[in-house]
């Protein structure tokens, strides 16, 4: 990839919408129904309203089924472009940040502002039951899908909230690790936990995007045939941004929810 992904980049002193960096998609099975948004928590917003400089956190919304997604540093360097440009009211630079993202990425993004000691209104922990620890040895196993079962214990159909804070993968360009909290929601024949942990642990070396390790991990559990199944990872953030890909069998409302270790 070209781009300031793996560059030194000098951050810009002016408004710089031209830096956006749009990644296309990766391709997705033409019988997979998903949906969803990624949702992009951002903790460094700054502009000036006239003379005044405005503080925020914010999250923006970016539709799953964009053809395009953005590289995060580049919109880092964006973002922090803002720092020191004028706006004539609040109003106006949230059109504005919404309108230069939706045109890089080919969809309505929407960006929602909140006073920086707002983050509360948004955070929440999950509730789920546990997946174990698995031994992971001294090199990570690859990305198993066939290790994934129903379980032996149990063959009505459930409702089951499964939840992992185990979650790494590598930067596809950097090499450097990304970690997150794993949920995964699903209705129908019970998933073997210990088989979904094992599985789960062939990311530990895995080399993607953030929306594309969701998506596998998604269309992956498909295979097990849930009546209903969704899939949000809500990763660390770095450079003050954290990204929380939602996929789901159902359409699902943008919804903000961050965890305390984002």
């Amino acid at each position: 990839m070209n781009g300031v992904l793996g560059q030194r980049v000098s951050a810009p002193e002016s408004y710089a919408p031209d830096i956006l960096e749009p990644i296309q998609r990766s391709h997705r099975p033409s019988n997979v129904t998903m949906h969803g948004w990624d949702i992009w928590h951002a903790y460094e917003l700054s502009w000036c309203i006239e003379d005044a400089p405005a503080h925020w956190v914010g999250w923006f919304a970016i539709p799953a089924d964009s053809p395009c997604t953005v590289e995060s540093k580049s919109l880092k360097l964006y973002l922090n472009s803002l720092n020191h440009h004028r706006f004539a009211s609040h109003s106006e630079a949230i059109d504005t940040v919404s309108g230069d993202l939706s045109r890089r990425v080919g969809a309505a993004v929407t960006l929602h502002c909140l006073p920086v000691t707002g983050l509360h209104a948004i955070t929440e922990e999950l509730q789920g039951v546990n997946l174990p620890a698995c031994a992971t040895g001294a090199r990570p196993a690859k990305i198993q899908s066939d290790l994934l079962t129903h379980s032996p214990r149990k063959g009505n159909v459930m409702s089951e909230h499964l939840v992992s804070h185990g979650l790494r993968s590598l930067c596809p360009v950097t090499g450097q690790p990304d970690w997150g909290s794993l949920s995964i929601s699903y209705t129908g024949a019970a998933i073997d936990h210990h088989a979904l942990a094992t599985y789960l642990n062939g990311y530990r070396s895995h080399q993607g995007f953030h929306e594309q390790c969701v998506e596998q991990i998604f269309c992956d559990l498909l295979t097990l045939d849930p009546d209903s199944l969704q899939v949000v990872a809500f990763y660390q953030r770095r450079g003050g941004i954290d990204i929380t890909p939602w996929r789901s069998t159902q359409e699902c409302p943008v919804n903000p929810q961050r965890l305390g270790r984002q």
